[in-house]
């Protein structure tokens, strides 16, 4: 008879799945061990730190300006955050031409679902951030959430499930060309890479793509993802006020 209490629950686990605990485990470490490896193997990406890389960015005006709207919108970009230092970075003497703007994931509050900001945000705060900063802008942008999806001046917004591929590639063919793309959505390898292989077709020649809040113990899987990109991508990962930012840009 069993009486620990672990070994109790191990054992309905195993009665349930047919897997045991330990083999979990074991295979977890598994998994672990291969990333490293291959994260050892590939080529050396340090990440560098944000201040240091736009240096003086935050004394301009542009810049300014563009946290302000982040802010009053209702994003997190600038004040959590200190991701506007890098989009007005990106954007710089850009204000006044008309470009097209992508984000995915428009901050959803639906606790059902694994990407709600439960309560904490408002659904499109940066598209309209961008849209008011850039008057000649288009901005995209793409959810789960069916309820928030919306449309207004210069801004168009569409269904899209990050972890699926047939999802990603129906928005694809909706969608124009981008001079920046932004991974704002799931926050999950899966769900990033996926988006990655997405918008990868759909930048423009020195277009941007740029991933949020990514964790460190994902770096490993970064580090193997970058080095299997082809040479016409440049590409670093940067250290902001909280978490990595991936920027990929097109040649």
């Amino acid at each position: 008879m069993i009486h620990n209490p672990i070994m109790i629950l191990n054992h309905l686990y195993y009665l349930l799945t047919d897997v045991r605990a330990g083999e979990i485990k074991k295979e977890n470490d598994n998994q672990k061990g291969i990333l490293s490896a291959l994260s050892n193997l590939s080529r050396e990406t340090k990440i560098l730190e944000l201040k240091e890389i736009v240096k003086n960015i935050s004394e301009d005006k542009d810049c300014e300006n563009l946290g302000e709207l982040f802010t009053s919108h209702g994003s997190d970009k600038s004040t959590k955050h200190n991701y506007h230092l890098l989009y007005a970075s990106i954007l710089k003497g850009k204000r006044g031409l008309p470009l097209n703007i992508l984000e995915i994931g428009l901050g959803t509050n639906n606790p059902n679902l694994p990407s709600s900001m439960r309560g904490k945000g408002v659904p499109g705060a940066s598209l309209r951030a961008f849209r008011e900063w850039g008057q000649y802008f288009d901005v995209y942008g793409a959810d789960i959430d069916k309820d928030i999806l919306f449309t207004e001046n210069r801004i168009k917004t569409y269904f899209v499930d990050q972890t699926n591929l047939e999802s990603l590639n129906d928005l694809a063919v909706q969608l124009p060309t981008f001079d920046l793309i932004i991974d704002d959505g799931l926050h999950t390898p899966w769900a990033n890479l996926n988006t990655l292989n997405f918008a990868l077709k759909l930048l423009k020649p020195s277009g941007y793509f740029v991933v949020e809040d990514i964790r460190d113990i994902y770096i490993p899987i970064w580090k193997i993802t970058l080095s299997l990109l082809p040479s016409n991508y440049t590409y670093q990962l940067i250290r902001a006020r909280k978490e990595i930012m991936l920027v990929i840009q097109s040649k």
